[in-house]
């Protein structure tokens, strides 16, 4: 079994096998689940270049985001973004599930601006990636992406099929944002200038992981001093800023620790620091294990 991370494409992700079961447009797909037994990525790490809503039907199951473990069981919403490393463990027999994934691309198509998009990438990057909705709550949910699934099957063959696919979907996200609201955070609603500074902050971290852990250098890209973004995070997330940075920092770590054809030391230059003691002092203080010793345990 392979222990690097997957890439998967939208459309790549689900069984095409039905067509009743699976229908997509434009970097928007529906499908209904009823296994996932006999994926051939089950168990396997994987990134994606879509977001991922997922309500669970029936049954159980359980998955990892970002290296920390989930159970996800009946009417759980799930929620994930690109950028996270997801990794399915089990289902339980006659696991049942409908799932919408949609590219940024889509997103843009359809309407949506770009600081939904970060929104989105944000919350369910950095939140428990799902929510447990009341059974009538999670009927509604239901109910909105059955109607979504008909309407990407009708994309094409009616008059005005792009117009109410993307009405469609826009109901769909204000409902995934409702329940965010009730059972999380907002995902869609008006931001403060301090709020929004945080996000900014994020996506920066996610894009320059691998080179920068300097809050300076953050500052500087964000037109704001050092200690006006350090104060911001801490009051906004909770977390100091270098937290931030050391959280999607890890994550980078046991991403690349997760393939053996890397050293390392190799890993360390790949994540710039200055020699792999650094490194291995570095990965130790914040997961109270080193290196070798994560990798040990990954391969046992």
């Amino acid at each position: 079994m392979s222990h690097f991370p997957i890439v998967f494409s939208q459309g790549d992700l689900l069984p095409q096998s039905d067509s009743r079961k699976t229908v997509s447009c434009n970097g928007l797909q529906v499908t209904r689940i009823q296994e996932f037994a006999n994926f051939e990525f089950l168990n396997e790490y994987f990134r994606s270049d879509h977001f991922s809503v997922m309500l669970i039907t029936k049954g159980s199951m359980s998955a990892s985001v970002n290296f920390q473990a989930y159970a996800f069981n009946n009417n759980s919403l799930v929620v994930t973004a690109p950028s996270s490393i997801k990794q399915i463990l089990n289902a339980a027999p006659g696991f049942e599930g409908i799932v919408v994934t949609f590219t940024a691309n889509f997103l843009a198509l359809a309407g949506v601006n770009k600081r939904a998009s970060d929104l989105l990438t944000y919350f369910s990057s950095n939140d428990n990636p799902s929510w447990e909705l009341s059974p009538e709550d999670a009927s509604n949910m239901l109910s909105v992406m059955d109607h979504l699934f008909w309407r990407c099957g009708a994309f094409d063959v009616h008059r005005y099929g792009k117009e109410q696919l993307h009405h469609t979907f826009a109901i769909f996200l204000y409902e995934v944002a409702s329940n965010n609201i009730k059972y999380g955070q907002p995902l869609i609603d008006k931001l403060t200038r301090k709020e929004d500074l945080v996000i900014r902050f994020a996506d920066l971290v996610s894009k320059h992981v691998r080179e920068q852990r300097k809050v300076q250098f953050y500052a500087d890209c964000l037109n704001v001093t050092a200690k006006y973004l350090i104060e911001t995070v801490k009051e906004i997330s909770g977390k100091s800023a270098g937290q931030v940075i050391d959280d999607f920092v890890i994550v980078e770590c046991k991403l690349l620790l997760e393939n053996q054809d890397h050293s390392i030391a190799q890993i360390a230059s790949i994540l710039n620091f200055a020699n792999p003691s650094f490194f291995g002092k570095y990965f130790k203080r914040l997961t109270g294990l080193s290196p070798k010793e994560f990798r040990t345990d990954l391969f046992r």
